[in-house]
């Protein structure tokens, strides 16, 4: 996977942050029966069959926001769930945003804390 090591970064107005990808998940579209695009194209799905690069971003359990990286052409639905990262930069931002101290090691954990 590609992805792995790759560094995300986001730049806000409170401040910016880094992270290494360092865990992800990936789904191949159509024959993937645990795809989001296993059923076809819908309104949530739409990004998945954008091209390579483009974040499918969507709401798990109406709680979590996880967001995925589209890797196959256009029109093929496959892309990457980035499930952990390793704070870099902006541990004090991450940690305000998550209400948690910036030390904590679950800062980082699972999908749901990414986003």
């Amino acid at each position: 996977m590609d992805l792995l090591g790759k560094i995300l970064r986001v730049d806000s107005p409170k401040g910016s942050c880094a992270a290494r990808i360092v865990e992800a998940e990936a789904y191949g579209g159509p024959k993937d029966r645990a795809s989001h695009a296993w059923r076809g194209r819908t309104p949530r799905n739409e990004s998945m069959f954008g091209k390579p690069g483009t974040a499918y971003v969507y709401l798990c359990y109406g709680i979590h926001r996880m967001f995925n990286v589209v890797t196959a052409p256009e029109d093929i639905p496959a892309a990457v769930l980035i499930r952990g990262v390793e704070p870099l930069q902006g541990q004090e931002v991450m940690a305000g945003r998550r209400r948690m101290d910036p030390d904590d090691r679950r800062l980082t954990a699972g999908p749901g804390a990414l986003t």
